[in-house]
């Protein structure tokens, strides 16, 4: 063979071999990316996304029913008759539904958190909805009537509010920014 057939013929099939590996290293870096994008897409639209509102939701029931009737549970004061009538009621027909929601959405979504164990502000907030559980199902016993502090009010304290609205809202933002992010990159690679 003659060296000015076998040069050029090197030369074209190094370039397309390169031009193959470059192809092939991008595609690569796009699936990759591609499929971070679609688990943060996930983390969104299955968990945190879900969650950020069903948390909001329950704030702001909450806050409705404060303004309308007050804070009356006390555990050095029992409430009147009607005051506990109306905190089962709403906690049975509004708060409890919002949280088991919230609760579903976590146990069936777990494999989508950010972290690597489970935050302490779902674990709280799982706590909370257990322990109510048996009260809820107390109050559905025939004759109950009972005004007490401790027949109305879960074991597990007072709803985590302000820890699981400070964590749903920095891993949704971070979520979001990271999504703009890739969204932002994919396009410029396209």
């Amino acid at each position: 063979m003659q060296l000015s057939v076998v040069v050029p013929l090197l030369v074209t099939v190094l370039v397309a071999a390169m031009g193959y590996g470059a192809t092939y290293l991008t595609n690569l870096h796009l699936a990759r990316r591609q499929d971070h994008l679609d688990r943060v897409n996930r983390q969104l639209s299955e968990l945190y996304g879900p969650l950020y509102a069903q948390s909001e939701a329950v704030d702001r029931a909450w806050n409705e029913f404060v303004d309308r009737y007050g804070k009356f549970w006390r555990p050095s004061t029992p409430a009147t008759a009607e005051q506990a009538a109306l905190w089962r009621l709403w906690m049975s027909a509004v708060f409890m539904p919002l949280n088991r929601r919230m609760v579903e959405t976590i146990v069936s979504h777990a494999d989508l958190l950010l972290d690597d164990t489970m935050p302490d502000a779902l674990k709280a907030l799982c706590g909370h909805v257990a322990c109510y559980e048996p009260l809820i199902a107390r109050w559905q016993e025939d004759g109950f009537d009972s005004v007490q502090y401790v027949d109305h009010v879960s074991i597990a304290g007072d709803f985590p509010h302000e820890e699981l609205d400070a964590y749903l809202e920095k891993a949704f933002k971070s979520l979001k920014s990271d999504q703009a992010k890739l969204l932002a990159r994919m396009q410029r690679l396209r």
